[in-house]
Order: C-alpha cells, then sequence, then structure tokens
C-alpha cells in the first residue's frame, strides 16, 4: 500500500508551518491570509487535509514517537540501559521519569504535534460548510468526514496518553483539552472534564460516520484502491473510481478507520457490547465478490518481511522519512533498540509456539555478530524491507484488524480467537485457556506483545487494565501516576 506521488512529494503549504511562540502557535496575519486563500478551491482542501496526514507521520509522531519510542519505552519493550549511557533517554522513559530535560521536551514535541495537527484538520472544518459548492464527486462528504475522524481519533490518542486510568476517573475530572477551533491562543487550550472529552469524541465519530457512508472504501476493493496505475489487461474493466483522490483509503482514515476507532474507544470506556457491534462491522466487512475486505496476516506475508500485515490494515501513515528516521533507531549498533534473545523467547512462548509465523526463521528479531563487539547483537526488523537491513518500509499502521480480533475476544467472542489462533499458526493448546475473564485479559496481554511489538498498542492494554506490576521481561512496579503523563510545563498554566 503505497500512497501516490501526488500525496508522497506534496510539499505542506505555508498556512500549515505554523512557528512556535511560547511553544504554541504564531500565526502571521500575512500566513492567516494566505490560509484563507487555501479554502478557494476543492484542491485547497485537499492539500491541507494531506498536510494533516503528512505532520502525523513524521518522526514527532506517528513515524517514531508514538509508535516505536515512547509507549514502547514505557511498556518496557527495548532493554534498559543504565542511567549515565548514551541511551540514558531510553532508562528515564522507562522508568516513568518525566523530571528529565529529554523526556520532557519529548513531551512537549508530541503534545505540540497532536494540536497542531487538529487545528490544521479545524481550519478544514471551519471553512468547508460555507464552501460546499466548491466540490465534487462526494469530496465535501469524504473529507469533512475524514476530518471529523482525525479530530476525534487524535483526541482519543491523547486521551490515552495524558488522561487518567479510564477505570479510576470520575467523570467531572478535569482530563485534556479538546479543540474544536482554529486558535494562536495558548490560554483557549484549557482541559475540560473527563466526560466533555468522551462525549465529543463520539459525537465526532457518529458524524464521521454518517458523512462516510459512501467512501470508495465501500464500494472498491482494497486491491483496486491500492493500485490505480495497474488498471490495464484483464484488470481494466473493473469498477474503479474516476477521482484520484479516491484512492489508498487504507491510507487515510476511512469509514472502518471509524468503526475501528469506535471498537477502540468503547472498549476504553467499558461498554463492551458497543465494542464488540463495531469490532463485527471491521471484522466481516466484505466487497462485493463476497470476499473479506480486510484478512489477517498470512505466512507468506511474513516470511515476505511484511510484518506490518498490509491486508490487514485499516489505517496506516505513510512515512517518506522511514528509512533515515529509523536506520539509527534499529539498524544501528550503538542506538539500536533491542531486547535480549532470552526475553523474547519467553515473551513469544517459542517453546509451546515453534511455528509461531512472526518469530521464526529470524522474521521478527535476528541476531547478527558486529564486528569488532564482544557479542552478538538482536536486530528488530518488523520495520526493515524484505531483503534489506536498512532501508525501511514507509508504510506506519496505526489500526490493524488483529487489534478488532482482540477487542471481540475479551468482548465475549472466544471463537474469533481460534481464528486469529490458526493465522498465527499458534498450538491449539491454548484455545481451552480461556475460561474466564482473567484468563482471557492473561492471554490477551502475551498476544497483544506479540503482535504490537513497535507498534505502541502495548502500554494502553496495561494501563486500561491499571496493572500495578508489569512482569515482562522482569518485574517492575507502576503507580497510578505513571500512567498518567504529565502535562507539558507550558500547558501547566492552563488546566
Amino acid at each position: 500500500m503505497k500512497m501516490k506521488n501526488i500525496y508522497l512529494y506534496l510539499l505542506i503549504p505555508v498556512a500549515l508551518i505554523f512557528t512556535s511562540c511560547n511553544k504554541w502557535l504564531d500565526i502571521q496575519p500575512e500566513l492567516e491570509m494566505r490560509q484563507t486563500a487555501m479554502f478557494e478551491s476543492e484542491q485547497g482542501f485537499k492539500d491541507v487535509l494531506t498536510g494533516a496526514y503528512i505532520r502525523m507521520a513524521t518522526p514527532e509522531l506517528y513515524g517514531l514517537n508514538t509508535t516505536m519510542k515512547l509507549p514502547e519505552m514505557m511498556a518496557q519493550n527495548w532493554t534498559i540501559p543504565s542511567e549515565n549511557s548514551s541511551q540514558a533517554e531510553i532508562y528515564y522513559i522507562s522508568n516513568f521519569d518525566f523530571t528529565q530535560t529529554s523526556t520532557k521536551d519529548l513531551l512537549e514535541k508530541v503534545w505540540l504535534q497532536y494540536y497542531q495537527t487538529i487545528i490544521n484538520i479545524n481550519s478544514i472544518l471551519e471553512h468547508i460548510d460555507a464552501k460546499k459548492d466548491l466540490f465534487a464527486n462526494g469530496n465535501y462528504e469524504l473529507i469533512k468526514g475524514e476530518a471529523l475522524g482525525l479530530r476525534a481519533f487524535l483526541h482519543f490518542e491523547i486521551l490515552r496518553y495524558w488522561g487518567p486510568i479510564p477505570s479510576k476517573v470520575k467523570a467531572g475530572d478535569k482530563a485534556i483539552p479538546y479543540v474544536k477551533m482554529v486558535t494562536k491562543n495558548p490560554q483557549e487550550l484549557l482541559a475540560v472534564s473527563y466526560q466533555e472529552v468522551i462525549d465529543n469524541i463520539l459525537t465526532d465519530l457518529n458524524n464521521a460516520e454518517q458523512l462516510l457512508a459512501n467512501d470508495p472504501i465501500l464500494t472498491y476493493s482494497n486491491a483496486i484502491l491500492n493500485s490505480p496505475d495497474n488498471l490495464q489487461g484483464v484488470n481494466q474493466d473493473l469498477p474503479h473510481p474516476e477521482d484520484e483522490f479516491h484512492y489508498f483509503r487504507q491510507a487515510r482514515f476511512n469509514y472502518y478507520a471509524v468503526k475501528a476507532t469506535k471498537a477502540r474507544y468503547y472498549l476504553w470506556i467499558g461498554k463492551k457490547t458497543e465494542a464488540l457491534e463495531n469490532a463485527l462491522v471491521v471484522i466481516d466487512a466484505q466487497d462485493n465478490d463476497a470476499k473479506s475486505k480486510f484478512t489477517l496476516g498470512s505466512d507468506a506475508e511474513a516470511n515476505n518481511g511484511q510484518l506490518t500485515f498490509p491486508t490487514e490494515q485499516i489505517f496506516a501513515v505513510n512515512s517518506t522519512l522511514a528509512t533515515q528516521t529509523l536506520t539509527p533507531v534499529f539498524f544501528n549498533y550503538s542506538t539500536a533498540y533491542t531486547q535480549s534473545e532470552t526475553s523474547l523467547k519467553t515473551a513469544f512462548e517459542t517453546t509451546l509456539h515453534s511455528s509461531d509465523i512472526r518469530y521464526r526463521n529470524n522474521r521478527l528479531w535476528e541476531s547478527r555478530v558486529v564486528p569488532l563487539a564482544s557479542a552478538a547483537f538482536n536486530y528488530f526488523k518488523k520495520y526493515n524491507e524484505s531483503g534489506s537491513t536498512v532501508t525501511a518500509i514507509t508504510d506506519i499502521p496505526l489500526i490493524r484488524l488483529v487489534e478488532m480480533y482482540f477487542i471481540a475476544t475479551e468482548c465475549g467472542r472466544e471463537d474469533l480467537f481460534k481464528v486469529y489462533r490458526l493465522s498465527r499458526v499458534l498450538d491449539a493448546s491454548i484455545d481451552g485457556t480461556l475460561t474466564d475473564a482473567d484468563a482471557v485479559k492473561e492471554r490477551l496481554e502475551k498476544e497483544y506483545r506479540k503482535e504490537f511489538y513497535g507498534e505502541g498498542q502495548m502500554f494502553f492494554f496495561y494501563k486500561r487494565y491499571a496493572y500495578g506490576t508489569l512482569s515482562w521481561p522482569v518485574a517492575k512496579e507502576v503507580t497510578e501516576a505513571s500512567y498518567k503523563l504529565p502535562f507539558p510545563e507550558s500547558q501547566m498554566t492552563f488546566e
């Protein structure tokens, strides 16, 4: 799944390049005028929305910080170095120490990028209704639906980091700001109640779902939508969109991304009936030929080095900076994030599941002898292209089908766990172990760890269940306070 050149190489419009003042937004008058001019054509709206996706894919957000770095360190997934090493940041984050300059700066950067992206999206929503006549081919509904869905998705992400443990919250407690306007005034970023945040998230998701009722992903297969340049020969007569903006829906916040986010959201707030209902919409989705819209990853995909399983991706971002960003993170001996082979064998239960398609044959991890080093080094391979040790894949998954199977399992559909188990070639003996809620939780802890290594989801499983002790790779006590990230210092005045 590759985004077309119009998306990959688009220069972010100048209206989106917000400079920092008091570590917030300083939009000069001339930029405000140019921002308004952006919305005089349908293409301008498309460009601003594309700019939001580009920002999400940068290393400051999902290209590194909020997938492979911050949440994975807090989940203890990378080997923790000593405090006085060159990788002290891993030590601090893994110990939930956000008093250090490096960790404070990281949280500041992530916070700002989230809210700056939201404000870019709000600029679309501020103008789009008045410009409805500019749009053709259903693009008004598509762009507005994506913008509302993204606004909900991003606020929910912020809530999962900075908000309270969901099982411990009181509805009136202050949570995070929910921003619905375009603002350059940090004093307008006032934290609102937890109840207001979750209500706003659901409202935006519901409105997005209605607007995306005619999403091209509901009409065309992902194979067609991901291959606009290959509709020739035997494929030329297949139905396909006439508007190039309607392609690559897995790399945009599509209708099924809304339903999957709803499933994740409802599980977070403890409404399992609604979580299951939305998860099943995604699991059961079919194309017109009755073939599944999304399919669980296969041994063939894993063998080809596609451990992010493109056929499962409900929503992903495309990072053109992936190789230069991730080479030092995973492929350079002196700086790479790693984990011990002993701990990984425990995590992947290799004695029991020797045929697991992800771990066998050095697919996910590979131990290599490093010249002049005293021992072999274990390299993480999920994000490197097949056959390459330095070239990274560009599609970073944010929601995958397998999560819907986990949500359904947790909500009472243990039969779907068997479908997942078969796809990963796990030993059948675990099918009979899901005897009660505690057993399901214990099993899913193991499966989240295996499945989402390097994707940033394990930490949220721990937080949702308020784990007081993390048992892998070693026992570690975690306080309730540690699960709620501190607001950046620049935001403290405006809580």
